[in-house]
């Protein structure tokens, strides 16, 4: 069922409660510009596009970027400007120039300046002064407009895993990542990376064993942008198994894999497997992989993994998409399921 989602900023000073709105926000931004007039008769002082990141934060202050590039460098001597947001006066736009091609320059956004087109204008000292005006996209606020828990209550059964099944909508941000925890602490399942599917729902799974806590827990959303981590719950309800609790052993999986590879490279996918408190031993797991924008995972390769629990399988790069590993249960021990881990090919 869907619930209202209570909005949280985590921030390096601790956590701020946000009022007001129905839902978290999130947006990132990464956009192209094209220069809107360039410099005179010799040519223009900027070749190709223009990309900026950047955005409105959900609280306090966020760096932004634009990086452009020069023509002819060398007889470039100073490169200065400012930026204006729609109905706000100009602020200053701090570059690295150091006679180089590629130029950066940064500014900071605050939470109260409007998202939109924002006016940029770079002055390029040569032999005399030009200046160039830009538009530059700046995103919104983050928002996580909606996240739910399905089945609602979960209804425990023994000696079985329920699939239990987490969807949230989410604007803007560039990672979005989930947790199921008891209210009563010490437990928890951690789904790792929410996978974008069609549709601009991100969803994961978690497998509840006849042994996960009942009463109260809490599904917690982190949407990231930048440095910036948007928190947000909604309660559910787990139901105890009505014959109790099988007595079999639990198991867990660890996953990890680089965030970004180029196109064609090899990486690795890697982790460690547990058999209760003790790894795991020459256990063999399934490796699944699902495209990012797509809604099926497909097994790739089995593992086994060695006398300390661990395993490691290697990849080639081609799209971007999701790695989950599971372990397989018996009549001893529960199955188990990874995190999703996001892929990111370049």
């Amino acid at each position: 069922m869907k619930r209202r989602v209570r909005s949280l900023l985590a921030t390096a000073t601790g956590v701020a409660v946000l009022f007001g709105g129905s839902g978290l926000t999130a947006t990132g931004a990464y956009a192209s510009q094209h220069a809107l007039t360039t410099a005179q008769d010799s040519g223009p002082d900027f070749m190709g596009d223009v990309s900026a990141n950047a955005y409105v934060p959900v609280q306090g202050e966020a760096g932004a970027v634009v990086t452009l590039k020069l023509r002819d460098p060398m007889t470039v001597r100073k490169v200065t400007g400012v930026i204006a947001a729609p109905g706000k006066p100009a602020r200053p736009v701090t570059f690295d120039f150091k006679r180089e091609a590629v130029v950066t320059g940064k500014w900071t956004i605050g939470e109260h300046d409007p998202a939109g087109r924002w006016k940029l204008t770079v002055s390029v000292v040569r032999q005399t002064t030009r200046t160039n005006d830009f538009t530059v996209r700046v995103a919104g606020k983050q928002r996580i407009t909606s996240a739910s828990v399905a089945p609602d209550p979960v209804p425990l059964v023994r000696g079985k895993d329920v699939k239990v099944s987490v969807e949230t909508t989410v604007e803007g941000s560039g990672m979005v990542s989930a947790k199921l925890v008891s209210d009563r602490g010490g437990q928890y399942y951690d789904l790792g990376n929410l996978a974008l599917e069609p549709g601009g729902y991100h969803r994961g799974t978690a497998y509840f064993g006849d042994d996960s806590t009942a009463g109260a827990w809490t599904l917690e959303i982190y949407a990231t942008r930048g440095g910036e981590v948007l928190k947000g719950v909604a309660p559910f309800t787990v139901r105890a198994a009505a014959q109790g609790v099988s007595g079999k052993t639990r198991a867990r999986v660890t996953i990890g894999a680089a965030e970004k590879v180029k196109k064609g490279r090899y990486f690795r996918v890697y982790g460690k497997a547990y058999r209760g408190a003790e790894p795991y031993v020459s256990k063999r797991l399934k490796v699944h992989f699902k495209a990012k924008g797509t809604r099926t995972y497909k097994l790739v390769a089995f593992v086994r993994t060695n006398r300390s629990g661990k395993y490691t399988k290697s990849f080639k790069a081609g799209t971007d998409g999701y790695f989950r590993v599971t372990s397989p249960g018996t009549r001893s021990t529960r199955a188990a399921l990874s995190p999703q881990r996001l892929v990111d090919v370049r």
